[in-house]
């Protein structure tokens, strides 16, 4: 890709946000060519990625509890 003379987009749709892409200066805000967008999945996402189904209340107990 880095050949290629016209401009290009990649575009990544990573809904577990497993994905990095490393800017291509030594600052994240000063790379003008890379855009990090966010966005809510939906629900058709959620169950293909079976999190719809997913009980975290034992998970949320154990964080919301405090050792004296």
């Amino acid at each position: 890709l880095l050949s290629l003379q016209e401009p290009w987009t990649l575009i990544i749709d990573d809904g577990l946000a497993a994905s990095f892409v490393a800017p291509a200066t030594d600052s994240l805000e000063d790379d003008n060519q890379l855009t990090i967008e966010e966005y809510v999945r939906s629900w058709e996402q959620n169950e293909e990625l079976g999190l719809n189904d997913m009980d975290t209340s034992s998970a949320d107990a154990a964080y919301n509890t405090t050792n004296p």
